[in-house]
């Protein structure tokens, strides 16, 4: 039915265009096809970018138009008749006529063109992601210069200051919460190995991930249950009470944005005996979200180089759908691989980090930008790898900061792309 009324009206037109040809004068003529740049929502700036379904009848009518009297005069009158008697012939047995008339069929292929500019839109979703993040210090104890220290004395501001105009301008920024937030007097665990740490601080100290553009953290590693199943519980409760979302185990995070939803898987992956399980989850997640993330905690710590086994997993990961894999707990950078036209950085290592005054110097902020067309089907994604200090100055001063220097930052990337074996 659409077809019969363009059809009518590209008759309709021809009709009126060789009847009144000889009107036509020699200057340039204009053709108006009914839509402007202002009903454009896309980043397209012209007509030409798109193309419109009634071409061909808009070709001839341009034509037309463009003839001089001398050029039309012998078939115009044949054709102008012959045109009129079958339009005649169609609109006093077709009903459709009076919709016609009443620009019907116009405000329908106007809305066939607003249909087709929306699905070549183009979208995009920036994320963030931070390394190992110890709001805290061993067992809570104020000492001075320590983490607790800092958080006691300066404002919550200060510890990711440096970076708010990276993780200030994203869509979503994602860090690895590594301690408890407990104001109880709760017992620490037992813990059968030495070194041990057991990383606690305030439950107010939640409010430094809100007060920083930090949307959501994963709970999911070796620290937050260092207070046992008590301290787990007071930390959940003090992320939401400063509204930041969290993800563990049990419960990935769930993003939303122009109606892309994303999720995140918060796991700890220590061996090839976590892949089964990951998997599920991607494959459970993909049902009801439109891009899958996992965010893993697992490995040897203080290596520079993924373990096989980590390796083997993190691509299974990848075969089974998920959209970017990225790791943590080495406390140190490993490399970054694509996989099959999908981005593993297999550790980013530690950011602000209170659990050490003199950690390795070296991080990133890993940012993946994913691009979506205008039926929310993800068209690319890409890495923004933005090298970092974890500190500057003799020790741990709490606050990450830029690389400025760019033989330092050419470093990282050598590392991190597997052109150098060293981040020195």
């Amino acid at each position: 039915m659409k077809k019969m009324r363009k059809t009518l009206l590209t008759l309709l037109l021809m009709s009126i265009i060789f009847t009144g040809c000889t009107h036509i004068d020699n200057s340039p003529a204009t053709t108006e096809v009914g839509i402007s740049n202002k009903n454009i929502t896309s980043s397209q700036t012209s007509t030409e970018s798109f193309s419109l379904p009634t071409t061909t009848s808009q070709t001839s009518t341009q034509e037309a138009i463009t003839q001089t009297p001398d050029e039309s005069t012998n078939t115009e009158t044949m054709t102008a008749t012959s045109s009129s008697s079958d339009i005649e012939d169609i609109v006093t047995t077709d009903s459709t006529s009076s919709n016609i008339e009443n620009g019907e069929t116009t405000e329908e292929t106007t809305a066939d063109i607003e249909e087709d500019i929306e699905e070549n839109a183009t979208k995009q979703i920036v994320i963030s992601f931070l390394g190992d993040c110890t709001l805290a210090s061993q067992k809570g104890e104020e000492k001075k210069g320590n983490m607790i220290n800092y958080l006691n004395t300066m404002d919550t501001s200060y510890f990711f200051e440096k970076c708010m105009n990276i993780i200030g301008n994203d869509d979503f920024t994602i860090a690895n919460c590594e301690n408890v937030f407990s104001d109880d007097n709760t017992e620490a665990i037992y813990k059968d190995y030495s070194p041990a740490f057991w990383f606690r601080s305030s439950t107010k100290n939640a409010a430094v991930y809100a007060d920083s553009s930090i949307d959501a953290v994963s709970i999911a590693n070796n620290h937050t249950n260092d207070y046992g199943s008590g301290g787990y519980s007071e930390t959940k409760s003090a992320l939401e009470n400063v509204n930041v979302l969290w993800g563990d185990v049990e419960n990935p995070i769930i993003l939303e944005k122009d109606g892309i939803s994303i999720g995140i898987i918060c796991c700890k992956f220590w061996g090839s005996y976590n892949v089964k399980t990951i998997v599920k989850q991607i494959e459970e997640l993909s049902e009801t979200t439109t891009l899958q993330i996992v965010f893993f905690h697992g490995g040897t710590e203080k290596i520079h180089t993924p373990e096989e086994w980590k390796v083997e997993g993190c691509r299974k990961f990848v075969d089974a759908g998920a959209d970017l894999v990225i790791g943590g707990h080495p406390h140190v950078l490993q490399p970054y691989e694509e996989y099959n036209g999908t981005s593993i950085i297999y550790s980013i290592g530690n950011f602000c980090y209170g659990g050490n005054r003199s950690p390795e110097n070296r991080t990133v902020i890993y940012q993946q930008i994913f691009t979506f067309d205008g039926s929310n089907n993800l068209i690319e994604s890409e890495e923004n790898i933005i090298p970092f200090y974890v500190f500057t100055g003799s020790t741990n001063n709490w606050q990450p900061a830029p690389i400025e220097d760019e033989e330092e930052k050419e470093k990282v990337f050598d590392f991190l792309y597997g052109r150098s074996d060293s981040l020195f």
